[in-house]
């Protein structure tokens, strides 16, 4: 589990309360059901609206992807490829049928690699699996821009509300006492609307951004490494070669911790 997701949600909530509580403030002047409903729910149905039917469901596996991400183990991948390329260095390609039957190997890893034993040429394999690579970025895309989408569209229906109370508030001049509780009842939806865009919405995008790009670059390592070998190029050579992902994750000793 990804512990920064919901330690950060906490932080960011205990600051805003807190620091309202410091100026005065009491937490149940949050609570209010309309502006719940006009700015969650009213910025949430414009998001269905800009969202394709489809891409819904990779905009709920997302949620997934946030609090529980997957495991980008750049070492153990690299050290893998250059095992498979020592045993084929040896013993052929198809000595690596083995691992790619076994059911119990990276998948990626397994694909590029029946695409060699196949007989695939280097550059038939580069292209096969990059069109794969594609496909699966603009379907995790589709899940990061939801949420995008939902933190651009929140604080503007946030404003929405805020002149919707204002319209009541002047409905009810002739009644001073209502007027304060009302204006403040108003702002509520901006803070609503804010808030949710810049402490939920758009935070988890530009997690699962970030993701994107580490999936990809792990990707990229695994396709360099079966061409590498389908091409015969030596393992101590490859992994020179392979080394220099682990430089662009962020260097190598973080991604063996993962």
């Amino acid at each position: 589990m990804d512990i920064f997701t919901p330690i950060g949600l906490a932080l960011a909530f205990i600051g805003i309360i807190g620091g309202m509580i410091l100026e005065g403030g009491h937490p149940t002047a949050l609570l209010q059901l309309t502006a719940f409903m006009i700015v969650i729910l009213g910025s949430l149905g414009a998001t269905f609206v800009a969202t394709v039917p489809s891409d819904l469901g990779f905009a709920v596996q997302s949620l997934k992807r946030v609090f529980m991400p997957p495991k980008y183990d750049f070492h153990g991948l690299m050290e893998k490829v250059l095992e498979l390329a020592n045993l084929a260095r040896r013993e052929g390609l198809l000595a690596l049928e083995t691992y790619a039957n076994s059911g119990q190997g990276d998948p990626f890893l397994v694909k590029c690699l029946t695409l060699a034993i196949d007989g695939s040429s280097a550059e038939a394999i580069r292209e096969a699996v990059e069109i794969d690579m594609h496909i699966s970025e603009e379907d995790q895309k589709a899940g990061m821009k939801f949420w995008e989408t939902w933190g651009a569209l929140a604080p503007t229906v946030g404003v929405l509300g805020a002149v919707l109370g204002l319209m009541h508030v002047m409905s009810v001049l002739d009644q001073p006492e209502l007027i304060g509780p009302g204006i403040a009842v108003a702002f509520v939806a901006t803070v609503y609307g804010v808030g949710f865009a810049n402490v939920v919405c758009l935070p988890m995008s530009f997690k699962l951004k970030r993701h994107i790009e580490h999936e990809q670059l792990l990707k990229q390592m695994v396709l360099e490494g079966v061409v590498g070998i389908q091409s015969g190029v030596a393992p101590g050579a490859l992994r020179s070669k392979l080394k220099t992902y682990l430089g662009s994750h962020g260097g190598g000793a973080a991604d063996k911790k993962h």
